[in-house]
């Protein structure tokens, strides 16, 4: 039978062979503490990345939208939930007469049924691209040609066809360019100018139930965008517009920079609940690697004894138990990662909408940056933690701790 030389540079891996259950329940112990720290850590930076995306979406001061439809105008600039309303073209063009605008331009939105380029409804935008300010910054970075009567601009969530087109309401669209990812409504809508917006709604009644009536497909308008002068307040643009009509006191006024601070607000309250809930998560784990540790030096006393009276200094001894918890270290820290890896990336899209917050999925710098991070925060506290363990094994004789260990 082959004998097995083990060496001082195998001693620690042979140690940790040696006791599976003990090296079992580190790993967990650290494996948690490390998926923990990844996940809470990509979940921040990834809310903060889309809060950031969602103020450059959010590029104009102020929305016009019809009468008690103010929440739904909201739920457009956050979580994307789709809709249709609109008002008449004809308003939207006294609204734009108001005092202190310096832009504006009309948007209409369209709910569509559940359609084969996705798994839920998709918001159809008609937009102008000669005026707008809005999404027109986005769709340039992305195609800088004409979008022309019925072509498509999608979001990076919709699923285009081999064939470059999308099928909505039993016809199929084509499809120009498609979009980064923005970790807002964006990504979940299709783009069309307001000439293609009939069309689309003789699509709807064709195929299923008509979008809206007839009479409105042409002359329908959901919402002005508003840019508001320099000196002047998107409340005071606000009262002049209802100053222009009686009847304009009753339509809906939504305020996109009011709609950032609740979000903030939502996404610091959240990220302050996940980072204690991370730190209090890594203070329990510490505690448990310290006492886990200390159980496993007083059980190997006999074991450091005899490493003393065969020459091993003190020093050789922190060595080994440092090795030995630095492997427990990476590895639970990598499993730690992928194991939040899994649970994180493959659903960014639908962790966004359980939140209702943006949420953009980092690059691989970041991603590569925060798992070395966890990966050198486990070592760290596994290593400290033994280290704390064997200081008190560490300083009596080694006859007096053979001894004690009879």
């Amino acid at each position: 039978m082959a004998s097995i030389i083990i060496t001082p540079g195998s001693l620690p891996l042979e140690n940790l062979k040696r006791r599976p259950l003990r090296t079992a329940a580190l790993l967990v112990v650290v494996t948690v503490l490390a998926a923990a720290f990844f996940g809470g850590s990509m979940l921040g930076i990834n809310l903060g990345n889309g809060m950031r995306s969602m103020e450059r979406r959010l590029g104009a001061d102020l929305m016009v939208v019809p009468q008690n439809t103010e929440s739904k105008a909201e739920a457009l600039l956050t979580d994307g939930t789709p809709s249709t309303f609109y008002l008449t073209k004809d308003v939207a063009r006294a609204v734009e007469r108001a005092d202190g605008i310096e832009q504006a331009s009309e948007q209409t939105y369209i709910a569509s049924l559940a359609a084969a380029c996705c798994a839920e409804k998709l918001q159809i935008i008609g937009y102008d691209p000669a005026t707008d300010f809005v999404i027109e910054p986005w769709v340039a970075s992305q195609f800088d040609g004409e979008l022309e009567d019925g072509q498509m601009v999608a979001g990076a969530n919709v699923n285009v066809s081999t064939d470059g087109t999308i099928e909505l309401y039993g016809r199929k669209w084509p499809v120009v360019a498609q979009l980064a990812n923005t970790g807002t409504s964006l990504d979940n809508s299709v783009f069309i100018n307001q000439d293609t917006v009939p069309d689309m709604v003789e699509a709807s009644a064709a195929a299923s139930r008509r979008a809206m009536p007839a009479e409105y497909a042409g002359k329908a308008v959901s919402a002005v965008m508003i840019k508001v002068k320099d000196g002047y307040e998107p409340q005071q643009v606000a009262a002049s517009i209802k100053g222009l009509d009686t009847d304009f006191e009753r339509l809906g006024y939504v305020y996109p920079g009011g709609v950032t601070a609740a979000a903030k607000s939502a996404l610091g309250t959240l990220v302050g609940y996940v980072a204690v809930f991370v730190a209090a998560l890594w203070a329990m784990g510490v505690i448990v690697l310290l006492a886990v540790f200390a159980a496993s030096a007083n059980e190997r006393k006999r074991e450091f004894a005899s490493l003393r009276i065969m020459g091993a200094t003190r020093g050789m001894l922190y060595g080994v138990i440092a090795r030995e918890s630095a492997i427990i270290g990476i590895a639970g820290g990598a499993i730690g990662v992928a194991a939040a890896s899994l649970a994180l990336f493959p659903f960014s899209a639908l962790i966004g909408q359980r939140l209702e917050l943006p949420y953009l999925q980092a690059g691989p710098i970041a991603i590569a940056a925060v798992a070395t991070a966890t990966l050198a925060f486990a070592t760290l506290a596994g290593t400290g933690a033994s280290l704390v363990s064997m200081r008190r094994l560490a300083r009596p004789e080694a006859y007096l701790t053979l001894r004690e260990g009879e």
